[in-house]
């Protein structure tokens, strides 16, 4: 097994649509919530949990990342699409295509999956007739995305039909991503769990770095370290690891209760615990809806969704000022989080809209992390409206910028602004009540609305 190239491919599609019959007759052997084995799976016959499982193909240890296809669990496919380097995507042939089917084209194509294939399964209970439109359907949809030449393959798991070809084509499209191997460990924990007589398990697969028996190793973002007594791969131990591979770890020194999926194994000090974060993200053109401060989201932020606040913001003179609501395709944003999660520079963001209903295009925007802030301080303008009082030969009086002489005072050498776009700087004060003199680079007439505006700086927390 040593010898094999590990990677990993998520099966993503709508429920019930075909993705663990198929993951059956493709797989080996079954790791942590394979094939469906969680009890609530099991009692609701639907696909819940990450399942992993594993198979050979030429080279190449093949990981299938199982990812739930029920729309209430959209935060599990993202999860999922963040550690997988190419994608099988079903489609029932006696359905047809879903609304997640496009969710999760989505989610694919934000997370930086380059390679997928089209598994059109259930072919043998459908005309040929209906698999041709079925067919057709998948393409104008392949179309709208960076997969337009995904391949499409008819399958049936039931009848082992089209597997020969499924395996093929997708050994075709195989291409491992750049392995990182000399930065600090991370590995996004996916499941934690009790192993009598040993403590501690979990399992993740090593986005960066290397991992060895005795190892120092730190849960982020909980802060707790442990040193590892064992490591595994699809139940063979091994004493070393590096990015690429899948892999259960024992910690025994840290409570399994005490860990939550999104959680990172990783070199201690290696990450950073985040309560907020600055991220350059693009809005889906799908999606519909406004996007507004302090618009409550669901945050992806590599393995780990949470519920987070979002504050658009403009740059002005490298300063991050807050805004009302987003107007442009690209924008900067704040996040911040309801919990903290563990986080780097560079991490590829989504924002969803979970409490929208599945018939609606739920995700928001994808982007990447540009900044993670001990304390997330940001500008709000702050606006005081006032009028031209006279017009004279060099200047204007303007009044209601203060409301008294020292106020007025403090604004000595500040830019105004009239509603035509007029600019001009207060010079000097006039009088007692708060009235200043202002030159102005343009002509203005009585009356005329005159706006000053200034930065002031604020803390900003998820819920204050």
């Amino acid at each position: 097994m040593d010898n094999l190239v590990p990677v990993h491919v998520g099966l993503m599609g709508h429920i019930d649509h075909g993705k663990t019959a198929l993951a059956q007759v493709l797989s080996e052997k079954v790791s942590t919530a394979g094939l469906d084995k969680h009890p609530q799976a099991q009692k609701r016959g639907i696909t819940i949990d990450l399942g992993f499982t594993m198979f050979i193909l030429d080279n190449y240890l093949v990981t299938l990342v199982d990812a739930p296809g029920h729309a209430d669990l959209i935060r599990s496919v993202v999860a999922g699409a963040n550690i997988i380097d190419a994608a099988i995507l079903v489609v029932a042939a006696d359905e047809g295509p879903k609304v997640q089917t496009g969710e999760h084209l989505i989610v694919l194509q934000s997370m930086g999956v380059e390679k997928i294939l089209v598994a059109m399964t259930k072919t043998d209970i459908v005309a040929s007739s209906k698999l041709k439109n079925v067919e057709e359907k998948i393409r104008l949809i392949l179309a709208e995305t960076s997969f337009a030449d995904a391949e499409i393959v008819s399958v049936s798991a039931i009848k082992e039909e089209g597997i020969d070809r499924l395996r093929s084509t997708l050994l075709r499209i195989l291409s491992p991503r750049m392995r990182n191997k000399e930065s600090p460990l991370s590995v996004p924990i996916d499941h934690a769990f009790p192993v009598k007589g040993h403590g501690t398990v979990v399992t993740g697969t090593i986005q960066r770095g290397r991992i060895s028996l005795g190892d120092i190793v730190e849960i982020a973002p909980l802060g707790k370290t442990s040193r590892v007594r064992s490591i595994q791969t699809f139940g063979e131990n091994r004493e070393t690891a590096s990015a690429g591979d899948r892999v259960g770890v024992n910690i025994p020194e840290i409570d399994d209760t005490e860990i939550t999926r999104g959680d990172y194994l990783c070199a201690p000090l290696s990450m950073t615990r985040a309560t907020a974060f600055l991220a350059r993200l693009e809005i889906n053109p799908l999606y519909k809806g406004r996007i507004t401060k302090r618009m409550t989201v669901s945050v992806s932020a590599g393995m780990p969704v949470v519920t987070g606040q979002i504050l658009p913001l403009i740059v002005i003179d490298n300063t991050n000022v807050v805004q009302d609501k987003i107007v442009t395709l690209e924008f900067n944003a704040a996040l911040l989080l309801q919990k903290p999660i563990a986080l780097t520079k560079g991490t590829k963001v989504l924002l969803l809209r979970t409490d929208l209903p599945p018939t609606q295009m739920r995700i928001v925007a994808s982007g990447e992390v540009v900044d993670i802030p001990g304390k997330m301080i940001l500008s709000r303008p702050r606006t005081r409206v006032g009028s031209v009082q006279r017009v004279r030969e060099k200047d204007a009086l303007v009044e209601s910028l203060a409301s008294k002489k020292e106020v007025a005072e403090r604004l000595v050498g500040s830019k105004v602004t009239t509603a035509s776009g007029v600019v001009g700087v207060i010079k000097q004060t006039f009088g007692t009540r708060g009235v200043v003199s202002v030159e102005f680079k343009g002509s203005v007439k009585e009356s005329d609305t005159v706006t000053y505006q200034r930065l002031t700086e604020e803390e900003y927390k998820f819920g204050q």
